[in-house]
């Protein structure tokens, strides 16, 4: 019974295991997918943005206002909405055949041409470029133009798959001139230089070069933009060139949380992620990345994406449902033998049940021997326990009684010296003062008599006494009083200082004065001072308020 419930086990435990990945990637995959699944939280943000730009439309009154700020309604567009970003491309062309802006028109041109490559519409983006030529731009337009033609002819090649292998090498030969045309063009200020800069590179001896570069980028990035996606998605390509699978799968995922932030809808990095995952068996990511995907393809009705999408979502999901079939038949297989353990946990069961009338009737016996021979025990252990708490009690008592005669000697051997000395300088004082009026000297016996200095000096060094007598019987009191306050309000001791005065009035509780007018005169201030320093002291303290005076009671181990 025991090895069949283990095979069990592991027959379930292989049936449901996952793809295992490092830890870092991982924690990037569980970011991703919840960053997924707040996808409309991201739409909600860029769609703000663009109501703001509505709102500041109503307010334009030229030509060239209308003009920029159709710009930036593009910008949040272009890879947002297909359709919306079409007209602001439109209106601009309108504005700049208006104002005869030559360079204008160029630009917006090679806008609608990408807008028209995005959508599937090749040929017409092909053909608004008609006219356009890259010598008479300037530097920042010919970059864009060059990666116009560059983004068109990728584009021809990834919609001809294998039908046409020659014309399809043709059209990736293009895109090389382009990308050598873009980097020749193209300095490093430009914001997408290091992105074109791996593609010109890519599979060439610099490549690595390249790749320091684009990482230092990317690890620096906030991964919140497009330009942080693109940099991502290049990075991890020249990864996957050199077989590096788990530094593409990072930054491919870096690339996936940048396009999913920014709402972009023409977004290429989850379909090459899906690709590796659904490769490497984990068939539900793979699945939910590639679906994420056709949707943005079909919203935006990016028609060159959704023709690659559907041929690696239909592998995808012929995989999840040959999985789920293989899952059924497992599950069937486990409920036979889930049914067999059923049939013999229900003759255990019978068998058990009457093993146990047996035992019940013994145990009835038992019982009744045990009860009489309980409450024997229960008597003595009640006697037991009122002899220990007697104990308690009494070494309890004796542990004070030792200390209580303890403190007294000490003390009282303190107070007959001091007496005695102080007995002995009044004395002294009187026989000063008795020559000085001899001797006439009452200005001297007004200075005597009118300062406080004499009397001030007696009491420090009655403290002082005071001080070294009480850590003399309790040497461990200020480490163990430190201990009940917070570690920023502990006390410390200036140099030749014994105890300073909020440690003697607690000392004066330690010794069981705890009246706040008794420590004012042993300490000669106030009682409104001493019950200031208390209520200060408990308010830093680690425990209770309440509990704080009884606390201070038990501190300090007796010197013995």
């Amino acid at each position: 019974m025991k090895y069949l419930f283990v095979f069990l086990f592991v027959c379930i435990s292989i049936s449901s295991s996952a793809v295992s990945y490092k830890t870092e990637i991982n924690r990037l995959l569980l970011r991703l997918d919840s960053l997924i699944a707040q996808k409309d939280v991201f739409i909600a943000v860029k769609e703000d943005k663009i109501e703001q730009f509505r709102k500041q439309s109503k307010v334009i009154r030229t030509l060239e206002e209308r003009y920029w700020l159709n710009k930036m309604f593009y910008d949040e567009y272009f890879v947002y909405n297909a359709d919306s970003a079409m007209v602001y491309v439109e209106q601009n062309l309108d504005i700049a055949g208006k104002l005869n802006k030559k360079e204008w028109l160029a630009e917006w041109k090679i806008k609608k041409s990408f807008l028209l490559a995005a959508t599937g519409l090749l040929k017409e983006a092909l053909d608004e470029l008609q006219g356009v030529s890259g010598d008479l731009l300037s530097p920042e337009l010919k970059v864009e133009y060059y990666g116009q033609m560059m983004y068109l002819y990728s584009h021809f090649g990834q919609y001809l798959g294998g039908d046409n292998t020659k014309l399809r090498e043709g059209y990736y030969q293009k895109e090389g001139i382009y990308k050598d045309s873009i980097y020749a063009t193209i300095t490093p200020q430009d914001p997408f230089y290091l992105w074109y800069k791996g593609w010109k590179f890519r599979g060439t001896s610099d490549t690595e070069t390249v790749k320091e570069e684009l990482l230092e980028e990317v690890s620096a990035s906030s991964l919140e933009t497009r330009r942080d996606a693109m940099n991502a998605y290049i990075l991890a390509c020249l990864y996957l060139d050199s077989e590096q699978k788990d530094e593409f799968l990072k930054f491919m995922i870096c690339s996936g949380i940048a396009d999913v932030r920014t709402a972009n809808k023409d977004i290429a990095s989850l379909e090459e992620l899906s690709k590796v995952l659904f490769e490497l068996g984990d068939i539900d990511r793979a699945y939910t990345y590639i679906n994420y995907c056709l949707q943005n393809a079909q919203i935006y009705r990016n028609r060159v994406r959704v023709v690659g999408i559907a041929k690696v979502q239909d592998a995808i999901h012929q995989a999840y449902q040959e999985r789920n079939q293989k899952q059924e038949a497992r599950l069937h297989f486990f409920l036979i033998i889930v049914s067999v353990l059923s049939a013999v946990l229900l003759v255990a069961i019978f068998y058990i049940l009457r093993q146990m009338k047996h035992l019940s009737l013994s145990r009835i016996k038992l019982n009744e021997v045990n009860v009489l021979l309980n409450k024997h025990v229960d008597e003595l252990s009640l006697a037991h326990t009122k002899l220990a708490e007697v104990n308690e009690q009494l070494k309890e008592a004796n542990a004070q009684l030792r200390e209580s005669n303890y403190v007294k000697e000490e003390y009282i051997g303190y107070v007959f010296a001091i007496c005695s000395n102080y007995i002995s300088k009044l004395d002294e004082f009187r026989k000063n003062i008795n020559r000085k009026i001899k001797a006439k000297q009452f200005d001297e016996v007004k200075v005597l008599t009118d300062t406080p200095t004499m009397a001030q000096n007696e009491l420090k060094e009655f403290y002082h006494n005071f001080d070294a007598i009480f850590l003399h019987v309790y040497p461990d009191f200020v480490d163990d009083f430190n201990a009940l306050l917070q570690p920023e309000e502990r006390i410390v001791l200036k140099e030749g200082e014994l105890l300073n005065t909020e440690l003697r009035i607690y000392a004066l509780v330690r010794l069981g004065i705890g009246d706040s007018v008794k420590i004012a005169e042993f300490l000669h201030c106030s009682p409104q001072t001493v019950y200031n320093n208390r209520l200060k002291t408990r308010n830093k303290a680690i425990i209770p308020k309440e509990e704080f005076a009884s606390t201070v009671m038990g501190l300090g181990k007796m010197q013995k």
